[in-house]
């Protein structure tokens, strides 16, 4: 309890100085044309010099389309099932060009319900293919979420979709705000807290799936139906706690490391340089989508306030701070429906 009240305190203290001076800052900044080294109340700075000079490399890649409510997070995971031509054709161009690399768009439905009228977010997904299982008809496709990244504009809508994207940074790159030592001991403590909470929440579930789990399969929900193959292509989510814990000690990877055409078998994105380790603001960043999980135990009520923290955490105008904000606000949910399923399955036992 006195953990999570220090938690929660960094968490306000660090949400307006460290996750939204960044942006906010920055356009008021080159609104009025100011230039230089500028501190915010928070004891961090943004250089503007630097934050101006950035050049944002623009990366074609082939994406496939989802509803918001199914957004891919970095650190999760996703099944596809491809089955039309045109689909089966982008898969092909991931494998030869992009190292197996894709995007997920999504999208909001139009205002009068038009399918022409559809709203795609520039939010988007940058996803690595991990296995392909060939089928007598299509294929299923095992990709996990890497990074966000910005669609800057739609190159071809025919067979499939591509569009041109660049990185989205996070706090601490060249030319976005870099926080104090305070701030930086701040979201320490609430890493720290989610990853305390996160070993409870793969505990209890441990408890709660007794005999009935899959020992590499712990924290992973298990109303997911895999029989589930109408339409063109569909898909399922791994909402998978200990894997994406595991996703947050690998090797980055960003859509700006696709420098030339690259085939999925020569790409080496996950190779680990020796002595490889994340800086401490990188790891809460990845700390920060990786805890979005489905939990054992969940409602259909959980899950629409999972889509909706998700939706949130992919948007460009909510930082680091917030994210982490609803990491615990999400773990303590879980914490809370799991504690309460284990009492009663031992009261039953």
């Amino acid at each position: 309890r006195r953990a999570m009240g220090g938690a929660a305190w960094a968490g306000r203290r660090a949400g307006g100085a460290g996750a939204c001076a960044s942006s906010t800052t920055t356009a008021v900044a080159m609104r009025h044309g100011l230039r230089a080294t500028t501190r915010a109340r928070g004891g961090g700075y943004l250089d503007y010099d630097a934050a101006l000079a950035k050049e944002f490399v623009k990366v074609e890649v082939p994406a496939l389309l989802f509803p918001q409510s199914e957004t891919l997070l970095p650190g999760s995971k996703l099944t596809l099932h491809l089955y039309e031509a045109r689909f089966l054709a982008l898969l092909e161009k991931a494998m030869s060009d992009t190292g197996g690399l894709i995007a997920q768009l999504t999208f909001l439905p139009s205002d009068n319900g038009d399918e022409e009228g559809l709203r795609v977010n520039a939010s988007a997904t940058l996803a690595r293919i991990e296995a392909v299982h060939r089928a007598e008809v299509g294929a299923r496709v095992e990709v996990v979420g890497e990074a966000r990244m910005k669609l800057e504009d739609i190159t071809t809508r025919e067979p499939y979709i591509a569009g041109l994207f660049t990185h989205i940074p996070q706090m601490g790159d060249v030319g976005t705000y870099n926080p104090s030592d305070d701030e930086l001991a701040q979201v320490k403590e609430v890493t720290d807290y989610i990853e305390s909470a996160v070993n409870d929440v793969l505990l209890l579930s441990d408890k709660l799936l007794g005999d009935k789990k899959d020992v590499a399969n712990v924290g992973a929900s298990t109303d997911v139906d895999d029989d589930d193959d109408d339409g063109l292509w569909t898909h399922k989510e791994v909402g998978n706690l200990r894997l994406a814990m595991e996703w947050v000690d690998a090797p980055s990877i960003t859509v700006e490391r696709i420098e030339e055409k690259i085939s999925m078998a020569d790409a080496k994105w996950i190779e680990r340089p020796v002595d490889f380790a994340h800086s401490s603001l990188t790891r809460a960043e990845r700390v920060s989508f990786a805890v979005l999980q489905i939990a054992p135990a969940s409602t259909p009520s959980d899950l629409q306030k999972l889509i909706a923290c998700r939706a949130v955490a992919m948007s460009t105008d909510h930082g680091l701070m917030d994210r982490l904000r609803l990491g615990v606000s999400v773990l303590d949910d879980q914490l809370q429906t799991l504690r309460a399923k284990v009492a009663l399955k031992n009261l039953s036992l």
